[in-house]
């Protein structure tokens, strides 16, 4: 009688697998300029120097679980006042926060963060200077570097030609990804997608209720992703592009409201548009001439789906899929959780 009644629990704990999901961060501002968050690049160490018309603006030091901002002129006049030194700096530090993204613009210098696993950093200024990096430096080519380190993995990329001494010098913009979500051979097609410049942007989803959280990235400027409907079931973005040569991939980031199983379906201004044969077919846009597909993967943090798009202006692309009932899935615990007591019962019986 025991086996039996384990036999029919077994299969019922397998059944519900441990949650993973994208989140949304917040920013924390601690003492007017040292930022804490969830995610930020988790793991990276550094100072990166931000130099505008020749002058040295302000410096991002990068510590494992914060960032503290130092801007020039600010810190001279602070050094003047130092006994207003907190209230100064919570009264003129120019940081803007919206939701899950903080940007800092001052003087030809501009900084964008994502407080999302995607762990996103661009900064925009006429010279960039990466210094103190305690990792492992590799020139993928002249325009992108690996950084590896202990558990830490990151890409560097820039428009402009990178080089390479003791730190990394850019010009006029970086954009820094360190990504959880892959691994192993998959990264390095990430890894190939963005050097190719084939990925344009991602939206994280997390909340279908009136709140509607939503996080937006546009990697290279050219793509903007904006959520039009977003409801149980189906989730409708409006995605803009610039007249750019060539395609461009888009990354839907679901979370934990779908399952990797559950039935979907993409259309395209309203039309339905077939799965890609793989992850490194819609990877490329341009190969299916002008026919856009997606595919759906499964990540540490959920479930996201990858949709190629041959040629860009403006479209509408929806979602929809099939949500599990979740008055269905408390029977079935609850059910489930009868047999567990049960077996529980039997086997400590005397």
């Amino acid at each position: 009688m025991k086996l039996v009644v384990l036999a029919l629990a077994f299969p019922l704990l397998l059944a519900f697998p441990a949650v993973s999901a994208f989140e949304l961060g917040g920013f924390q501002i601690m003492d007017g300029s040292k930022i804490e968050g969830e995610y930020l690049i988790a793991g990276f160490e550094g100072v990166i120097s931000c130099f505008s018309q020749g002058r040295h603006v302000m410096d991002i030091i990068y510590e494992n679980d914060s960032i503290e901002i130092s801007i020039k002129f600010f810190d001279t006049l602070l050094e003047r006042n130092p006994l207003l030194r907190e209230e100064i700096k919570k009264a003129i530090m120019p940081i803007t926060i919206k939701g899950s993204a903080l940007t800092l613009e001052y003087d030809g210098c501009l900084i964008e963060l994502h407080n999302t696993p995607a762990r996103f950093l661009e900064v925009r200024a006429d010279k960039i200077i990466l210094s103190k990096l305690k990792y492992d430096i590799n020139a993928t080519d002249a325009h992108m570097i690996k950084l590896e380190g202990g558990n830490f993995s990151a890409i560097l990329i820039s428009n402009n030609p990178l080089s390479i001494d003791r730190n990394i010098t850019a010009y006029g913009c970086i954009m820094l990804f360190s990504y959880s979500l892959i691994g192993g051979e998959d990264e390095k097609k990430i890894e190939d997608a963005f050097r190719n410049k084939y990925i344009g942007g991602e939206i994280t989803i997390v909340g279908y209720d009136e709140k509607n959280e939503t996080d937006c990235i546009s990697y290279f400027g050219n793509i903007s992703i904006q959520p039009i409907e977003l409801r149980e079931g189906k989730i409708v973005l409006k995605i803009r592009g610039e007249n750019v040569s060539g395609g461009k991939v888009v990354k839907v980031n679901l979370g934990k409201k779908i399952c990797l199983s559950d039935k979907i379906e993409v259309r395209f201004d309203g039309k339905e548009i077939n799965k890609a044969s793989s992850f490194e077919d819609v990877l490329n846009p341009n190969d299916d001439k002008i026919y856009p597909e997606y595919y759906q993967l499964q990540s540490e943090e959920g479930v996201f789906i990858l949709i190629s798009i041959p040629h860009f202006s403006e479209y509408e692309v929806s979602i929809a899929f099939i949500v599990e009932n979740l008055v269905g899935n408390a029977m079935a615990i609850s059910f489930g959780m009868l047999v567990i007591l049960l077996a529980a019962f039997y086997m400590f019986k005397k």
